[in-house]
C-alpha cells in the first residue's frame, strides 16, 4: 500500500532520531516531537508506524524496557540514507520517465550496479505518492530505439580498458538469399573501438579497423556476438587525431570524405526562429535575420544525413550554396515528386 507525504515525513524523523539518539528517547518523547513536528494525533499511531517500519521496510526497531527507548539493533542501519524529500522523490521519477523516453529502459539498467546503495536508500520513497496528485504533468513522447543498447557498456569498457573487440556484422543492403549465405553476410570482425556516438536515438562505434587500415563506423543494432578480446589497441596517431575531430564537421554518422564546404541555408522567419533556438550544428552562425528571411551558414563537409536533415524542413529552406548541394537537393526532391 502506498505511503502519503506526511507518513514519509513521519518515518523519516523516526528514522532519524532513532538512529541519532538510542536509547534516549522513549515512546512519550518520540510521540511528542512526532506531534509537533507532524501532527501526528495518537500513541497507538506512533506505535503502527514503528510496527510498519519493521514490517514493511526491515527496520531493525526494538524496545529497551529497562532504558525505555527505541534503538536499532544495527547500528549502522538507517532507513534514509540520502534523506530525500517526496519533493527531490518527484523530480527523480521525471527525470527517469525522460530517461526511459529518451535513452530506452536498458540504459537506466546499465546502472543498476552503480546506483545499488542508492537503489536501497530509495526503496521506501519509492512508494511515495503525492497527495491531491490528479493529472500527469510531464508527458515525453515514446520514441523507437535503436537495437542493442546493451553493447554501449561493453563498449566503454573496451574503449577505457584500450582492448579490440570481435562481432558479427549485418549490412542494410545485404539480404540472404538462403541460410548458407548468412554466415558470409554476418562474418566475423575485429575492430580497435575509439569513440561512441549516439545519432537519432541509435548508437555507434567508430575505431581503427586494421585490415583496411582505416577508421570504420559501425551501428549497434546490426552487430551481434559482441565480445571484448585480450589483444591491447593499437591505433594509428593519424587515424586517433582524425576520429577525435571527424564530427566537428560532419552531420549525424556518415561521411563521404568530401571536403568540409561553407553551406548558406535560407529559412522562411517563421523556421528561422527554429533554427536559432535549435542550432542545426555546432557551426552554425546567423548570417542575415530579416522580416522575409532568415540566413545562416554552417560548416560542414555534406553528407547523406544533412541531405536528409534539410529534406525535412521542405518548402520552408532553400539551399543557397554550395552548388554540389543544391543539386543533390533538386536530384532527391524530384526523384520523391517521382513517386506521387
Amino acid at each position: 500500500m502506498p505511503i502519503t507525504r506526511s507518513a514519509f515525513q513521519r518515518y523519516r524523523l523516526i528514522d532519524e532520531i532513532i538512529s541519532r539518539y538510542p536509547f534516549q528517547y522513549s515512546k512519550q518523547k518520540l510521540f511528542d516531537l512526532c506531534r509537533d513536528k507532524c501532527g501526528i494525533r495518537s500513541i497507538s499511531s506512533l506505535e503502527k508506524d514503528i510496527q510498519r517500519l519493521r514490517e514493511d521496510h526491515d527496520a531493525p526497531i526494538a524496545y529497551d524496557k529497562r532504558r525505555n527507548g527505541y534503538y536499532y539493533t544495527n547500528p549502522q542501519f538507517r532507513l534514509l540514507r540520502l534523506m530525500l524529500s517526496p519533493d527531490d522523490m518527484e523530480a527523480l521519477d521525471y527525470a527517469r520517465e525522460v530517461l526511459t523516453a529518451t535513452q530506452g529502459a536498458s540504459v537506466a539498467g546499465e546502472l543498476a550496479n552503480a546506483l545499488q546503495k542508492v537503489r536501497q536508500s530509495l526503496d521506501i520513497i519509492r512508494e511515495v505518492k503525492t497527495e491531491g496528485l490528479t493529472r500527469r504533468v510531464v508527458y515525453m513522447e515514446e520514441r523507437v530505439l535503436g537495437g542493442n543498447r546493451q553493447f554501449v557498456p561493453m563498449l566503454i569498457r573496451a574503449i577505457n580498458q584500450n582492448r579490440q573487440i570481435e562481432f558479427r556484422y549485418r549490412k542494410h543492403e545485404i539480404i540472404p538469399e538462403g541460410p548458407e549465405k548468412l554466415s558470409d553476410v554476418l562474418k566475423l570482425r575485429t575492430l580497435h573501438p575509439i569513440l561512441l556516438r549516439e545519432v537519432a536515438d541509435s548508437w555507434y562505434v567508430i575505431g581503427y579497423d586494421e585490415p583496411t587500415g582505416k577508421e570504420r563506423t559501425f551501428a549497434l543494432d546490426r552487430m551481434s556476438d559482441l565480445e571484448l578480446t585480450d589483444e591491447p589497441c593499437a591505433v594509428p596517431p593519424d587515424i586517433l587525431i582524425n576520429v577525435s575531430e571527424l564530427f566537428e564537421h560532419i552531420y549525424g554518422i556518415t561521411d563521404n570524405n568530401g571536403p568540409v564546404e561553407e553551406i548558406l541555408l535560407s529559412f522562411s522567419p517563421l523556421f528561422g526562429r527554429y533554427i536559432k533556438a535549435k542550432p542545426i550544428h555546432q557551426t552554425q552562425e546567423i548570417v542575415r535575420d530579416t522580416d522575409t528571411e532568415c540566413v545562416v551558414r554552417l560548416r560542414l563537409a555534406p553528407n547523406r544525413d544533412l541531405l536528409m536533415h534539410l529534406r525535412s524542413y521542405g518548402e520552408h529552406l532553400t539551399v543557397l550554396q554550395p552548388a554540389s548541394l543544391v543539386q543533390d537537393m533538386k536530384e532527391s526532391l524530384s526523384a520523391t515528386l517521382t513517386r506521387y
